[in-house]
């Protein structure tokens, strides 16, 4: 968003009693030393917007298209965990590179060509996970250096610690599956998606272990400590900042905490679990940005840490500290919507304002499709697949079919009572005192409405490239007009649409290309 729209805010106060004796701030050039010790841009461990089952799927996608070509399951598996180990998990790189090139030797042989191969991409993951780890020892040298010597106990040393408990049991769980998958059969892309689940079961597993060794180090003797800003983010993260960033302008990092209760018994109850879990589905359901909080960081934060935050409560006229301990490590953020401002628009008043899909909208559309026809054709040409194989297949199609009206018809319409946005089933109607905030971040649009709904339309886009040429994403002076019409009612539309310019329900769309779909689909299946 503009900084234009971002007015200074006043932080809530920390009490004094809550900041450690000497406990330094942690701003100014201090942390932009931090901050350039991070690894280039395109290793960073996760991008603002980009969710975790994006990247998942991504990696099954590639699996299957590895072991469509031919690859051995175990190669087609390992090949692109290695991508997903070297940028979230560098740790596991200096054991599954050799492991990689093991496998081969033992399951292949000295067969050049393929040793020569795997070898490169061993070498290559080691190195690349090898500038993963030595910017984080950079990253704990220069916090050590803000905090100046300055310790103190972290708070709640004496409550219960579940941090890990959870991710090893679900990836003990996925371990196991992927193992009955690959047993099943040795045909198809089954194997492959078994060495794949297994293998991001352990990723699960050594992310859990690796959490609770470094929340039990650091609650066990004094760590350093340092005054930061903090407010709850998107996605049930919370965005901690410099001292002195007052207008939230640069998040350092993002991580996932839970509150400490100091009553909480030693075995734990399990009302309270059911208790926090439907506090994490509301914050996950609600994106809106929380207020500024002064807060004290214990431990030193780098890519992959677990730290401590004792910070002002969110709760206005609560003086009691909010202590909360990491469920997550700590994600370092470059990637921001506060890097790319919104651009400086003009918003003349008019009776009714439109907008609706455009060229990129249909490049995404594109893409989508040749990806949704690429796996059909790859599933009911080859006639040694699984049933089961090619309904999946079938039900993929099926969602591609109700996405693609919605990706090239979709209308937004203004007028002086809010927007009116057309969909798959019906159009629906935001009034203005409802609609919170519309923000483009990575490849998504995305509107805000109060009770945590939201709506969100996504296409390609290329920074660097608009940067360079001075382009405007659709997206961004889409965005940034209706934040203008958000901020100042005297520019909202004055006029009352029609039920006709508000665009129509795309269901009868969507049905028309699943029927076709499941048509052509028949229709392979009995010519083979």
């Amino acid at each position: 968003m503009s900084t234009d729209l971002v007015p200074p805010t006043v932080p809530r106060p920390l009490a004094e009693s809550a900041v450690p004796e000497g406990c330094p701030a942690w701003n100014g050039e201090q942390t932009r030393r931090w901050v350039s010790a991070l690894p280039p841009r395109w290793l960073l461990p996760r991008l603002v917007g980009v969710r975790d089952e994006v990247v998942t799927l991504t990696l099954c996608g590639t699996a299957v298209a590895l072991g469509y070509i031919g690859l051995e399951p175990y190669l087609a598996a390992l090949l692109p965990l290695q991508v997903l180990w070297v940028l979230l998990r560098p740790e596991l790189v200096r054991v599954s590179a050799p492991a990689l090139v093991a496998a081969v030797v033992a399951v292949e042989g000295i067969e050049w060509p393929t040793l020569v191969a795997t070898g490169v991409v061993a070498v290559a993951s080691l190195v690349l996970a090898e500038v993963r780890l030595r910017a984080r020892r950079r990253q704990k040298a220069y916090a050590m250096e803000a905090a100046g010597g300055a310790v103190a106990p972290a708070p709640g040393a004496g409550v219960p610690l579940r941090r890990g408990r959870f991710l090893v049991g679900w990836g003990l769980v996925a371990m196991a599956a992927g193992g009955t998958l690959t047993g099943l059969t040795s045909d198809g892309t089954a194997p492959a998606v078994g060495f794949l689940l297994a293998g991001l079961g352990l990723s699960i597993v050594v992310s859990g272990a690796l959490g609770r060794i470094r929340a039990r180090r650091l609650l066990a003797a004094p760590v350093p400590v340092l005054r930061v800003l903090v407010r709850e983010g998107t996605q049930a993260r919370t965005e901690v900042f410099a001292a002195d960033d007052v207008r939230a302008e640069r998040p350092l990092f993002a991580v996932s905490v839970g509150e400490v209760d100091p009553e909480e018994e030693p075995d734990g109850d399990e009302s309270d679990e059911d208790d926090d879990e439907a506090a994490l589905l509301e914050m996950l359901d609600n994106d809106a940005p929380g207020p500024l909080r002064e807060a004290v960081l214990y431990g030193v934060p780098y890519d992959g840490a677990e730290v401590v935050l004792v910070s002002a409560d969110e709760e206005p006229g609560e003086e009691a500290p909010l202590v909360e301990r990491s469920d997550g490590p700590v994600r370092p953020l470059t990637v921001l919507p506060s890097e790319e401002a919104l651009p400086e628009v003009a918003v003349p008043v008019q009776p009714v304002l439109r907008w609706r899909a455009g060229w990129l909208d249909a490049l995404a559309t594109l893409i989508l499709v040749q990806w949704g026809v690429w796996i059909g054709w790859r599933s009911f040409t080859d006639p040694g697949n699984a049933l089961w194989e090619q309904v999946l297949v079938g039900l993929i199609g099926v969602w591609g079919a109700a996405r693609v009206p919605v990706k090239l018809a979709w209308r937004i319409t203004a007028d002086r009572s809010g927007l009116w946005i057309n969909g798959l089933t019906k159009v629906t109607h935001i009034p203005w005192d409802q609609l919170l905030s519309a923000r483009h971040q990575s490849l998504e649009l995305k509107l805000r409405r109060r009770g945590g709904e939201s709506w969100a339309v996504s296409a390609p886009g290329w920074k660097r490239l608009q940067r360079r040429r001075g382009l405007v994403h659709p997206y961004d002076r889409l965005a940034a007009q209706l934040t203008t019409l958000i901020a100042d009612p005297s520019l909202r539309p004055t006029g009352e649409s029609e039920e006709r310019e508000r665009g129509r329900v795309l269901w009868p769309w969507a049905a028309v290309l699943a029927v076709g779909w499941v048509a052509v689909l028949v229709l392979a299946r009995v010519n083979l």
